[in-house]
């Protein structure tokens, strides 16, 4: 990753209505450019080398407005991507396919309002059907979703109803025996969705 290839990443966002290709690694792999260069920048600044350390700041503020007008442009588009339901979470970087979610379901909603969404990577718990009297105010709806990670058929749970097909990256209602096997077999994560 280097200032030539983030150009060359702007450029290519610009180029077309759709969400360029990146590799899953794209945000991180800009994160590590912005460290190497802010400790090329410091160990300038210690050895009193100050055309170096200018040039390294330089490169910081190319990286960073670079990076600004990309992510401007992806944000856009997956904007435009959640409202027309075109394209597939599943072609986006980890990042971007979290957020993707989040708008998804903030436009799906039929009341808007205060949520949070959290990705837990353990399998779901076993609830008492009974559940605890408390006051709406106290405690809001919880919902609970799956985001499956490859291609799957039509599957069936243990009641013989079917679920499916399911693409990549869908985010999905399940039974939870389904969803713990799902989970334990490392195919989808829980996403909790609280109102």
């Amino acid at each position: 990753m280097d200032i030539i290839k983030l150009r060359e990443m702007l450029e290519g966002e610009l180029s077309t209505p759709d969400l360029a290709q990146i590799e899953d690694s794209f945000y991180e792999d800009f994160d590590s450019l912005m460290k190497a260069l802010r400790i090329g920048a410091e160990n300038s600044r210690e050895r009193g080398e100050e055309l170096e350390e200018g040039l390294y700041l330089e490169q910081l503020k190319i990286a960073d407005a670079l990076m600004r007008e990309i992510i401007r442009l992806r944000l856009h588009k997956l904007v435009d991507m959640v409202f027309t339901g075109s394209g597939s979470p599943g072609e986006l970087a980890e990042e971007e396919r979290k957020l993707f979610l989040i708008l998804k379901a903030f436009v799906e909603r039929e009341e808007f309002g205060r949520f949070q969404v959290s990705t837990e990577e353990e399998a779901p718990h076993e609830e008492s059907s009974v559940l605890e009297e408390t006051s709406s105010a106290e405690m809001e709806p919880v919902r609970e979703a799956y985001i499956v990670s490859v291609d799957l058929p039509s599957i069936l749970d243990t009641h013989l109803e079917e679920y499916g097909p399911i693409s990549a990256g869908d985010l999905v209602v399940l039974p939870r025996e389904l969803a713990k096997v799902l989970v334990e077999r490392g195919v989808a994560h829980r996403v909790r969705i609280s109102v």
